[in-house]
């Protein structure tokens, strides 16, 4: 979960709907051309170009965020774009966002007012990937930039120009002249830019590590890193003093190290004396001997993985935990065993640090995972995803919410969820905005059959479509929890105590919501105290676990260690980190979600012919199966030809023929139902049936 800027809140508030009027004389016929400057595309992309008009004199990419940007912005794909090539933005509209134009706030460029802006265009190019599962798909590789939704490493730019719309017939022309360079490299690790590469200091350390599950389902170089923070006093030398490592989830996190260190003076200088000063006359104390290790993860689709193994992105979690953290073991003087490897983090890093515990307890002794994106999927949110028919809409037509504020007490509005998933619609069709809507389909959702992630709604209309979201349930944790209780998993006691949540009611993304969900669910099987729920009256999204300080923080998780390990007075038993009790497995996933599990959830329409001596033929036909959320026409085919007028079904109908006028007379005619299937970001597709042969009616 990426937070909201929090000083401009109140320029979107204003707006009810996701797609703004606006009062002022609109321009007709708007047109912006792009070109490409000399020797500055070899060959040709595919890839996404985003324009902006932002307010005259200021950056556009100062303020993007959807709670408050003054941009307009619209977005459209190109394919195959090259050198010698001109795009051109015009229009726009909800409908053809694969080929058209997309605007938020504004749905067309038509809608754009009078007036003087500062005009800028990029161009996100999409690298070709060939996975092994046998899909191919159009993605950005980030590159040490954290995969942001605009401007990234490689992108090309125009120079941004103060230009006027007249409010009439125009045409705006602009041309890309320059590159999104490489951030700088001041280390010395491996793969060049991806995941970074940073110098070292004496207590901040940088490792990288070339995947080789991730390479082989990608089919490139794919690398993961870390940021590991040392202890004062810590010894490389010293193989009998060991530390136990606390791994801090987190978005992107460059070269920074956990916990504000580098940031932080005050928190730098008192780690690396190993000293907590005091204060208001307390007696200075030793700090925590911990590792934390700061994982570097950005992927396609986001500026981290989710930490775990998912069809869309791959084997991250196998990655981290089966590749990074052995290397980080063997590496560094830590304490290789479950009891000693804590897990945390806050929103992003709040899901991944419980999601790790809960398919991991093999690996990882607890977590303490604060204001934790969606953990039950009753409440992605505030959507009832489960139960509601619209992601945007509740039953009686209120807009449901995405983001907001609390002012003495009384929640303030900031944006809704048809807002936010319109704004990232700008950035990239087919899940690959690389915002928070756009990501969760990818981690939660399999892979569609166009390749990209099955999308749980139409991120136009916000049509829910059931047969998507059953696919989300693995990574519903609640439900996997629950589902696990008992069996061969047996997480009712293998969990028992190891988790520890935290989130505050006023929680800006009704994350609250969510994790209230999980614990009366768990503690409903396993007793009040089965996990350790925190939920805080009147307390937003951010902070510490229990909004504790930093120090008093890392003590709590110190002592956890020592009192679960063989000294402890509750020792973690052997018998609860046994293999059997892990999930999420890459090859159950990819099996369940991958190419494969999509071409065979599919089915062509079918016929059956039966003839009845007292009642005649009886026909039935069904449409086949198709992905969620895909429209159908079906057409009855007589000897090959289209036979009365085309008509709308859906994939669960049983559709009956009745002869038509040209059936009639004939001794005996072949018959088959032709459907075609439409639906956003794919492409229209006919199948037909089988064929039979009817006898003739007279």
């Amino acid at each position: 979960m990426v937070c909201f800027k929090g000083a401009q809140w109140a320029s979107l508030v204003v707006a009810s709907a996701a797609y703004l009027p606006w009062a002022a004389q609109a321009s007709s016929n708007l047109h912006v051309q792009i070109s490409v400057g000399r020797n500055l595309l070899k060959g040709h992309v595919d890839g996404r170009v985003v324009l902006m008009f932002a307010p005259n004199g200021t950056d556009p990419l100062e303020d993007t965020d959807v709670t408050s940007t003054p941009n307009k912005m619209f977005g459209k794909n190109v394919f195959k774009f090259g050198a010698e090539d001109t795009v051109t933005l015009s229009g726009g509209s909800p409908d053809g966002t694969a080929t058209g134009v997309t605007g938020f706030p504004l749905v067309s460029i038509d809608d754009v007012p009078a007036g003087t802006y500062r005009v800028q265009a990029f161009l996100n190019p999409y690298d070709k990937a060939k996975r092994s599962d046998g899909s191919e798909v159009y993605v950005k590789f980030p590159c040490g930039d954290g995969a942001p939704n605009v401007d990234g490493v490689g992108s090309l730019l125009t120079p941004a120009l103060d230009l006027e719309v007249h409010g009439g017939p125009q045409t705006i022309k602009l041309a890309f002249n320059s590159v999104e360079p490489v951030p700088a490299l001041t280390g010395k690790e491996i793969g060049a830019c991806s995941q970074g590469n940073y110098a070292e200091t004496a207590q901040l350390k940088y490792v990288k590590i070339r995947s080789k599950k991730l390479s082989q389902f990608w089919g490139r170089d794919m690398y993961v890193g870390a940021n590991v923070l040392l202890p004062a006093g810590y010894n490389a030398a010293d193989k009998h003093t060991r530390y136990p490592v606390l791994y801090n989830q987190n978005h992107w996190t460059g070269g920074r190290g956990p916990y504000g260190y580098s940031t932080n003076a005050a928190f730098t200088a008192a780690w690396d004396k190993g000293v907590i000063p005091g204060t208001n006359g307390t007696a200075d104390r030793p700090a925590p001997k911990l590792i934390i290790v700061a994982f570097r993860h950005e992927a396609p689709f986001y500026d981290d993985s989710y930490a775990v193994n998912t069809a869309n992105l791959g084997p991250y979690g196998d990655a981290l935990n089966e590749e990074l953290i052995p290397y980080i073991d063997e590496k560094f003087n830590t304490v290789a065993r479950p009891y000693a490897r804590i897990q945390d983090g806050g929103s992003t890093g709040g899901w991944e640090s419980i999601a790790n515990v809960i398919y991991r307890p093999d690996l990882f002794g607890a977590c303490f995972s604060s204001y934790p994106d969606s953990l039950d999927f009753r409440s992605h949110q505030d959507i009832p995803l489960y139960t509601n028919k619209n992601a945007y809409k509740r039953a009686d037509g209120t807009d449901i919410i995405s983001i907001r504020t609390f002012t003495n007490d009384t929640q303030v509005n900031l944006a809704t969820v048809a807002q936010e998933n319109h704004w990232e619609h700008v950035f990239g069709t087919s899940s690959r905005s690389s915002l928070q809507w756009d990501v969760w389909n990818a981690v939660f959702g399999v892979q569609g059959l166009n390749n990209y992630p099955l999308e749980p709604w139409d991120k136009v209309t916000g049509e829910i479509y059931p047969g998507a979201v059953e696919f989300w349930k693995g990574f519903d944790l609640s439900y996997y929890v629950a589902s696990n209780w008992n069996g061969a998993k047996n997480l009712g006691e293998v969990l028992r105590g190891r988790i520890f949540l935290y989130v505050g009611t006023h929680d800006n993304y009704f994350l609250n919501e969510g994790v209230a969900n999980f614990g009366s669910r768990v503690n409903g099987l396993g007793g009040p105290n089965w996990a350790n729920v925190t939920i805080t009256p009147g307390q937003n999204h951010g902070g510490n676990y229990q909004r504790r300080e930093t120090w008093d923080y890392l003590e709590l998780v110190s002592r956890w260690v020592h009192e679960h390990g063989p000294e402890g007075k509750t020792p973690l038993p052997s018998k609860l980190t046994r293999p059997s009790s892990r999930g999420n497995v890459w090859d159950d996933v990819i099996r369940a979600g991958g190419h494969g599990a999509a071409v065979k959830r599919q089915q062509k329409p079918t016929l059956s012919y039966k003839e009845k001596p007292k009642c005649g033929p009886t026909i039935k036909a069904t449409a086949g199966r198709w992905d969620p959320g895909v429209a159908l026409e079906a057409q009855w085919v007589v000897n090959g030809r289209p036979s009365g007028a085309a008509f709308a079904v859906k994939q669960d109908d049983i559709i009956r023929y009745a002869s038509s006028a040209g059936a009639k007379g004939k001794k005996k005619f072949e018959l088959k139902l032709r459907v075609t299937g439409t639906k956003r970001n794919y492409e229209d597709e006919t199948r037909e049936s089988n064929a039979v042969v009817v006898a003739g009616r007279h």
